[in-house]
């Protein structure tokens, strides 16, 4: 699974890589959470590709709750989505991109404690994880959210966890975006040498730590 990430990349680097006009006011988030509203990339009205910010942690249409009483479901199993009602709408019809320079993930230390480890792409290059939206309530009150697609963990993350998020490449993203697209085909297990995982600090644990020391290599 993916519960926290991180995502520096500023406004001038997102509509380059996305090639999207928009500019919402947001800050590098080196711990993102659930609930935080982040940075996602949506087909507008118009068939075009628009950066906004929503909340991480969807939402169903239909939820009684909503968003104050709803637990935040932040990642869809891509081997699933097409079948469950939370997300089988959003799956044909609403898929977002979400931008992030790495994620976390925990393995449990020799003392019983928590070890985050940082993920980043062996090349050097952002992520662009698979995702799903959709949009909770009427007229002036409405909150737009989004879960993030994950599948089995190719060999470099195995150990860490058996869940790693789907990941799309550049050439990818209009596909992805088009609701006409078959979505399996984006969901292949990521092939060795794709990933690269570091030993990080223990600060990551607490979600009012935020900076960028935390994404800093320990022994």
């Amino acid at each position: 699974m993916c519960g926290r990430y991180v995502i520096s990349l500023t406004l001038d680097q997102l509509a380059e890589l996305f090639e999207v006009p928009d500019r919402p006011n947001f800050a590098a988030n080196y711990n993102a959470a659930p609930t935080q509203d982040l940075p996602v990339v949506r087909r507008g009205k118009d068939g075009e590709a628009r950066l906004s910010l929503i909340r991480w942690g969807l939402v169903p249409h239909w939820s009684k709750d909503g968003p104050s009483g709803a637990k935040p479901l932040i990642n869809a199993r891509a081997e699933t989505a097409a079948e469950k009602p939370t997300f089988r709408a959003a799956l044909k019809r609403r898929r977002a991109l979400i931008p992030a320079d790495g994620f976390y993930e925990w393995s449990k230390a020799e003392d019983g404690s928590k070890q985050p480890w940082f993920i980043t792409r062996t090349d050097g290059a952002p992520f662009v994880f698979a995702g799903l939206w959709e949009r909770w309530g009427e007229g002036d009150e409405t909150v737009d959210s989004f879960a993030i697609l994950t599948n089995e963990a190719g060999p470099d993350i195995a150990e860490l966890h058996h869940r790693c998020p789907v990941i799309v490449e550049t050439p990818d993203f209009s596909a992805w975006l088009d609701p006409d697209t078959d979505p399996q085909g984006f969901f292949g297990v990521q092939p060795e040498g794709k990933l690269t995982a570091r030993k990080v600090s223990a600060r990551v644990n607490k979600v009012r730590e935020n900076d960028p020391d935390l994404t800093d290599p320990v022994d």
